[in-house]
């Protein structure tokens, strides 16, 4: 494994996006994505089996997503520092009653969890991607659009995009091949190293 450590982990369970070696600083834009794919390509293999169980039920699927802890115990780096919310998060989810066919996308996922997130003080968009991609897995929903929050609106921004939710064909094409999904991790890890090409 090279020298990034993550911090928009569970890509691989440990790392931190916020450092990464300096030898793609000086890298083009396909250099630094073949090296992401090296790297994480087949990252949410494992996560999305064990998000996506489907000899759990929704209700326990919405549970472990929202408790967001992997298969050893550990939780996701990005919601250790919210980790006293999570249960609130729960609640006002299970509360709503919302039931595994009121999905039809990713969209509608991340809709209702935001909705969530809004009404939990100290939640913010970074827990409700986490867990409507969790929830995704397990519906087999994937987001179609590129979600901008913390690293990878960092990363976003070094290319000149902007916005909450953005296109992947507004992207270049070396991270369009990404999909939505990695493009988004892809942006947290290599913020520091994304510049526009000329």
């Amino acid at each position: 494994m090279n020298s990034i450590s993550q911090k928009c982990q569970s890509k691989k369970l440990i790392a931190s996006c916020n450092s990464k070696n300096n030898d793609s600083k000086n890298s083009t834009l396909a250099d630094i994505v073949d090296e992401y794919l090296e790297e994480y390509g087949n990252s949410y293999d494992w996560e999305d089996k064990w998000w996506g169980d489907k000899n759990i039920t929704w209700s326990e699927a919405i549970e472990r997503a929202w408790r967001s802890r992997f298969e050893n115990g550990k939780m996701h780096g990005h919601q250790r520092r919210v980790a006293h919310k999570l249960e609130e998060g729960l609640e006002v989810s299970l509360s709503d009653n919302i039931q595994s066919d009121d999905f039809n996308n990713f969209e509608s996922i991340y809709s209702w969890i935001k909705s969530v997130t809004d009404r939990v003080k100290g939640l913010g968009v970074t827990t409700a991607y986490d867990v409507a991609r969790r929830l995704g897995a397990w519906l087999s929903m994937q987001p179609t659009m590129v979600y901008l929050h913390a690293g990878a609106a960092e990363g976003a921004k070094k290319l000149g995009i902007g916005g909450n939710t953005v296109s992947l064909n507004d992207f270049p094409q070396e991270i369009q091949k990404l999909g939505a999904t990695h493009a988004e991790n892809f942006l947290c890890i290599y913020k520091n190293f994304l510049k526009i090409e000329i």
